[in-house]
């Protein structure tokens, strides 16, 4: 009876240690698989899952033992060694025929190339000199060859940018999706962490105060990691090539607030997105939207940054909902803004670009305040703000959060453990360059002297009691 128990005790044993080391082996392999970066780039605010995270694995088979050579069939093997050798004859005897058809045929291929390279030539060189063409061949105009050579050179610029840096490559060029015709777009792919960026090049003015070195790129670098925030869509790269700036930013298949108006796909040409009317947002949309633009600004505004003069619908990017602020990049390199915050006057420009952005998310068409009311049915608070906005006194950034419009939108991107330190300080060479920006922005445009069509400057007296409600400070 002993004995057995012992037996029984020993078997026990060995079935215990069995077990563990299949457990042992049973790990969880797939953990880091499944693991996602916390960040996607630079933008810590905007995270694109991947789809494989959603879907479920397939079960895989089980393995099967393989058959050795010993197991087959010996009528199967010799069929099969049949079968491959005529295969292989059938192979060599076509390659032999298309190799004896293709150079009898080379001779007659070539002379038909000859023979229509002579006759577009004759035809180039009779059209040149008789100054007419047919009718069926329409001719070049010099804006479509002018258009292209720009290509061409944007392509080139853009090409030398990524030939220096190992973390960019080129996709393709687009189609010109913006309001400015100096500007070029481009698809490039982050070979760091694999995801898609936008290029954009703009020619520089004469009014960009950023000087071309590794001193201005770094401060430039230091500006945009201290203006993350949820309502600021970033800038990922900066740089300053051949007189034009290179600015890469994030890839949004979404598109802009405009296009979101107008129900239109972002990477169509600008001029065939927008040409009818677009729809209006609903209410609290509106409301919503204008509330993230409105802590954009502020945002801005407290790091230093000077009057926002590029602010419509085009320059909101829209991402899961929330309206972030773009084209900061247009301040900084001097670019002109729009007729509409061309000639307003720095303090009022950004309140002004709100109003505006307001009302085509109503009306889903540009400004014409002979329609708001029409608006104040659906839109009663926002055409009440639209026409405070748009008065000789209007309220300033933080006067329009009192608002009841404003006051009850709830952020709930700005809540949270993850967020970062919105109150982290920039340096003094910094805020100098942004200084400097501010200061080209007040300069008005020189004039000729003594020019017929300029009037004697004349002396303007302010009154006493006029109330300042919003001064710009540095």
């Amino acid at each position: 009876m002993l004995f057995k128990f012992e037996d029984f005790k020993a078997y026990l044993f060995r079935k215990t240690v069995k077990m563990f080391n299949l457990y042992q082996h049973m790990k969880s392999g797939d953990t880091k698989e499944q693991k996602e970066p916390e960040t996607t780039g630079h933008d810590r605010f905007y995270q694109e899952r991947s789809r494989s995270s959603y879907r479920k694995k397939k079960r895989r088979g089980a393995c099967r033992r393989a058959q050795s050579a010993a197991e087959f069939n010996p009528e199967s093997v010799a069929a099969a060694n049949k079968r491959d050798a005529f295969r292989i004859r059938s192979v060599s005897t076509d390659k032999e025929e298309s190799e004896e058809e293709n150079s009898e045929r080379t001779p007659l291929v070539a002379q038909k190339i000859d023979s229509l390279a002579k006759l577009l030539f004759n035809k180039s060189i009779m059209g040149s000199g008789s100054g007419k063409s047919s009718p069926s061949e329409p001719s070049a105009s010099p804006r479509l060859a002018e258009q292209s050579m720009e290509s061409s050179v944007a392509l080139a610029i853009c090409n030398e940018y990524l030939s220096h840096s190992t973390r960019y490559s080129m996709i393709s060029s687009l189609n010109p999706i913006g309001s400015r015709a100096s500007k070029k777009w481009f698809a490039i792919h982050d070979n760091s962490i694999k995801a898609d960026r936008l290029l954009i090049l703009t020619p520089l003015s004469s009014k960009c105060p950023i000087e071309q070195n590794e001193h201005s790129r770094g401060l430039i670098m230091e500006l945009f990691r201290a203006l993350h925030h949820p309502y600021i869509y970033p800038v990922l790269d900066l740089e300053l090539c051949n007189g034009h700036a290179l600015a890469v930013l994030p890839y949004n298949s979404r598109g802009s607030l405009k296009d979101l108006i107008y129900k239109s796909t972002w990477s169509d040409e600008y001029s065939r997105k927008y040409g009818s009317t677009g729809t209006g947002l609903p209410a609290t949309q509106v409301a919503r939207f204008g509330r993230q633009i409105l802590e954009g600004l502020l945002f801005l505004k407290e790091k230093g940054f000077p009057p926002f003069r590029h602010l419509h619908s085009g320059n909101v990017m829209v991402q899961n909902g929330v309206a972030r602020l773009c084209g900061l990049e247009n301040t900084l390199i001097g670019a002109t803004p729009r007729p509409p915050a061309r000639s307003a006057a720095l303090e009022r420009v950004e309140t002004l670009s709100l109003g505006h952005v307001l009302f085509e998310m109503c009306a889903g068409t540009d400004t014409d305040l002979t329609l708001l009311p029409d608006l104040a049915n659906n839109y009663s608070q926002v055409v009440d703000i639209i026409e405070m906005l748009f008065c000789p006194h209007p309220p300033n950034l933080h006067e329009l959060l009192l608002c009841e419009l404003f006051r009850k939108i709830d952020l709930r991107e700005m809540k949270g453990s993850c967020l970062p330190n919105f109150s982290q300080r920039l340096s003094r060479s910094c805020l100098s360059l942004l200084g400097e920006v501010a200061r080209r922005q007040q300069t008005p445009p020189r004039r000729a002297p003594g020019s017929p069509g300029t009037p004697p400057t004349r002396r303007r007296y302010v009154q006493l009691d006029q109330d300042y409600t919003e001064e710009w400070q540095w």
